[in-house]
C-alpha cells in the first residue's frame, strides 16, 4: 500500500504541469522503464548480462504492427501477437544457451550475435520490413473508455496515462516475482549457480524462466514505444540501444526493481539538457557506465536508500567520572 502512494504524485503531475516537453519526456522515462524494469530481472536479480533485450524490444514493435496491417487485428490482440512471439524466441535462445551452459561474457556474445541476427534479417527484408528505411505507422491502438466508448489513443494527456499505467503494472509485476519463492531461486542462481544446483534448485528452469519473462516485458515496452513516435527502423536492435538499457539499470540501481525508472529518466532527459548528437550520446553513455560502476556500484536509488537508512549519530556527552565518597 505504501508502494502505491508513491506513485499518487504522478498521477495528478499533468494537472500541474501543462508543459507538453516535460510531459513528453516523462512518457519516454515510463515506457523505457518498462525497458530496464524487465532488462533488470535477468540482469540484476538473476546475474545474467543478455544483450537480447534490444531485439525482443524491436522484434515485439515490428510483430506489432505487421500483425495489425496484415491481419486486420487491433493493437492490443497485435501487441500479444508480439509478446508471444518474443516469448517463444526467448524459449529458442534461452535453451540453446542455458543447455549449453553459457555464463557471463559467453552469454552476452552469443546473446548479442542473435540480436545482430534478427537486425540484418529486418534491415535486408525490404518486401516485409522496408529495410532500413522503416515503417511509418498509420494506424493508432484504441481504448475503451466509459461514456465516451472506443476512442484512438492521440494526444500527450492519454498517452502520459496510458505509459503510467503500463509502467506501475510492469513494476509490480517484477515485483511479485523478485518476492516470491521465484525470487529467491534467481538471488541463488546470481549468487552461485553451482551451489544453487547442489542445494537442489533447477538452474537451466529459472534462468529460462527469467530470461523469458524479461524479454516479454521488453516486448510490451517495444509495442507501446513503437506506436508512440509512429515509426519503426533497424535502429532498435544496435548496440547502443543494448547499452543504453544497461546504463539505465545500472544508473538506477540493479538491487531495487523500480529503480531503472530513475536511470531512464536521466538518460531521457540528458539529451534535453545537453544537445549533442548520436555518436556523442553513445559516448556519454559509456561514460555514465563507467562512472557508476567506480562512484555509485549501487546506482542512485542504492545510494538514497542507503543516506536514509544509516542513523544519525547523536553527540554523545563524556560520562562523568564517579568520586568515592
Amino acid at each position: 500500500m505504501k508502494l502505491l502512494l508513491l506513485w499518487v504524485p504522478l498521477v495528478l503531475v499533468p494537472l500541474v504541469i501543462h508543459n507538453n516537453v516535460v510531459l513528453t519526456i516523462l512518457i519516454f522515462t515510463y515506457l523505457l522503464g518498462i525497458l530496464a524494469v524487465s532488462f533488470n530481472l535477468i540482469f540484476g536479480f538473476t546475474g545474467q548480462l543478455s544483450l537480447f533485450h534490444a531485439a525482443a524490444f524491436g522484434l515485439s514493435a515490428y510483430a506489432t504492427y505487421l500483425a495489425m496491417a496484415h491481419w486486420g487485428v487491433p493493437f492490443w490482440l497485435g501487441m500479444v501477437v508480439g509478446v508471444v512471439f518474443v516469448s517463444l524466441v526467448s524459449l529458442v535462445i534461452g535453451t540453446i544457451c542455458f543447455r549449453f551452459n553459457l555464463r557471463e561474457l559467453y552469454f552476452a556474445i552469443v546473446t548479442l550475435a542473435f540480436s545482430e541476427l534478427f537486425r540484418l534479417v529486418i534491415l535486408n527484408w525490404n518486401s516485409f520490413t522496408n529495410g532500413s528505411l522503416g515503417i511509418n505507422f498509420t494506424l493508432t491502438p484504441t481504448l475503451w473508455i466509459p461514456g465516451r466508448g472506443v476512442v484512438p489513443v492521440q494526444g500527450t494527456m492519454m498517452w502520459y496515462y496510458l505509459s503510467l499505467v503500463a509502467v506501475v503494472l510492469a513494476v509490480g509485476f517484477y515485483s511479485r516475482i523478485v518476492h516470491s519463492w521465484m525470487g529467491r531461486c534467481f538471488a541463488s542462481i546470481r549468487l552461485n549457480d553451482d551451489l544453487a544446483d547442489t542445494l537442489g534448485i533447477n538452474v537451466f528452469r529459472y534462468k529460462l524462466i527469467a530470461f523469458v519473462a524479461a524479454n516479454a516485458g521488453a516486448a510490451v515496452a517495444g509495442s507501446l514505444y513503437s506506436f508512440y513516435i509512429s515509426y519503426i527502423d533497424p535502429h532498435y536492435f544496435s548496440i547502443d540501444q543494448s547499452l543504453a538499457i544497461i546504463a539505465m539499470a545500472l544508473l538506477g540501481g540493479s538491487r531495487y526493481v523500480a529503480a531503472p525508472i530513475v536511470g531512464a529518466l536521466v538518460l531521457t532527459a540528458l539529451p534535453h539538457v545537453i544537445n549533442v548528437n548520436a555518436e556523442a550520446r553513445l559516448l556519454i553513455y559509456g561514460l555514465i557506465l563507467i562512472l557508476t560502476i567506480l562512484v555509485m556500484p549501487r546506482g542512485i536509488v542504492g545510494v538514497l536508500v542507503t543516506g536514509l537508512r544509516r542513523p544519525s549519530r547523536a553527540p554523545q556527552t563524556p560520562e562523568r567520572p564517579r568520586h568515592a565518597a
